[in-house]
């Protein structure tokens, strides 16, 4: 095949998709077309080989032939080309996996997509079920430098300042912010979250459990308590190669997924602290870690934001594949968009077109394309100020940019925070603790 002709990764999936709508329903009535790390295509079909008429099987092998030579280096061999569910160990629970997204639904025929990544799934998957009722909120960006850690320190200041007990988990692990923010060094636990992964890996995750949480001298004199689950522990030698076990598989037959595992650590810690509110700081980008964490861990997400191309690109590539993917019914019913940084001059002006572009990115991903007369539909106007993609604003404060409030003796200044953060906060209080008479 001449270079001009190559089938390249992005149009591999549109081949292989046309090619088991040109089959109908000649072999069923469901394809399921599984996609392996390299990007190979090969079609999953139900029953067993052997199952089939000659005249399927003939079928079979000319569908074979011409798929191979269609995707090119993202097919397999003709013989090879094609996968039996009932021939094929646990092939049954493949078909049916959850992880199969629907790609195409054609006269009778549906076809499906099993992506066998690597990194990025957890972007895709449903929200885990979990025992626990007190509310989640994750704190994802982008990208970094938005203010994000600055915001998730006052806020949970101003709540336990409201008689809260909040728990902060840091998850921004190759980059820990939160507890170094929140926790001395000196009041750090023995262990952290780090510890737990590892020490889970090989069993034994009770033995760090009870001695990874402690308080926040940042909220000592108030009613509530804020109580952190930082990344690391007290001692620190070690963090980099514990980290690089952190996302190992943990062994045995059925392996949890790193999301399934975060899952199990938090319920426990919830369930012996009895928070009235857990705030989850993901890592920025596209990570898998940030993946579990905005739409895994059963959490309200605030996305940060700044009104800025690179910011808006970025997110796009993500609510694309949201849109291509993701049970959409579920999740962005739980999504808030949040402005940044926002300048202090202009700020109606920046504000504005924040909104303008904000609404074209889940207008054109997340909302419903519908007539003005359906009235269930999950669809915002421009100016609708309980949308998800009307931005709750964080104002730029020379003050907050090296904030430091445990080493800054006065603490923290109620009227640069009012200034700074109380629109934020104010409607971030009404979105979690909706139904109560306030925190």
């Amino acid at each position: 095949m001449s270079q001009g002709m190559a089938v390249l990764f992005e149009k591999a999936l549109e081949v292989a998709v046309g090619r088991a709508k040109s089959a109908g329903t000649a072999f069923g009535g469901e394809i399921v077309l599984v996609r392996d790390l390299r990007g190979r295509i090969r079609p999953l079909l139900q029953g067993r080989h052997d199952d089939f008429s000659p005249e399927q099987k003939a079928s079979v092998d000319q569908f074979s032939q011409g798929l191979t030579a269609a995707l090119g280096v993202y097919g397999f061999p003709a013989d090879r080309a094609v996968l039996y569910a009932g021939d094929l160990v646990q092939g049954d629970s493949v078909f049916l996996s959850s992880d199969r997204q629907l790609i195409a639904e054609e006269s009778g025929l549906k076809i499906w997509l099993l992506d066998r990544q690597i990194t990025g799934q957890d972007w895709m998957r449903a929200p885990l079920d979990r025992e626990t009722k007190n509310p989640r909120v994750t704190f994802f960006g982008i990208k970094g430098g938005v203010g994000r850690s600055t915001a998730l320190a006052i806020w949970a200041w101003r709540l336990a300042k409201q008689g809260k007990k909040v728990l902060v988990i840091d998850l921004d692990l190759e980059s820990p912010g939160i507890s170094s923010t929140l926790l001395p060094m000196d009041y750090l636990p023995d262990y952290g979250i780090v510890d737990w992964f590892v020490e889970d890996g090989v069993g034994q995750a009770e033995a760090v459990q009870g001695i990874m949480i402690a308080s926040s001298p940042l909220a000592r004199d108030l009613p509530g308590e804020i109580r952190i689950l930082p990344a690391f522990g007290r001692d620190t030698g070690d963090y980099l190669p514990k980290l690089a076990r952190c996302y190992a598989d943990s062994g045995g037959g059925a392996t949890p997924s790193w999301a399934e595992r975060l899952q199990r650590m938090v319920e426990r810690v919830e369930k012996t602290e009895a928070p009235d509110l857990v705030i989850l700081d993901s890592r920025a980008g596209l990570h898998d870690i940030a993946a579990a964490t905005v739409t895994r861990m059963d959490a309200d997400a605030f996305l940060f934001a700044v009104d800025s191309m690179q910011t808006w690109n970025a997110y796009t590539f993500l609510f694309k594949h949201w849109h291509r993917h993701a049970q959409l019914d579920v999740f962005r019913q739980k999504i808030q968009i949040v402005a940044g940084m926002v300048p202090e001059t202009g700020r109606d002006v920046y504000l504005k077109r924040f909104r303008e572009n904000s609404w074209d990115l889940f207008r054109e991903h997340l909302y419903d394309q519908t007539d003005a007369q359906v009235t269930d539909a999950f669809s915002f106007d421009l100016d609708s100020m309980e949308a998800p993609h009307y931005p709750l604003p964080i104002f730029w404060n020379r003050a907050l940019q090296e904030f430091d409030p445990l080493r800054d003796e006065s603490g923290i200044d109620s009227q640069i925070v009012e200034a700074a953060m109380g629109a934020f906060a104010t409607e971030a209080d009404r979105m979690v603790f909706a139904g109560e008479e306030g925190p």
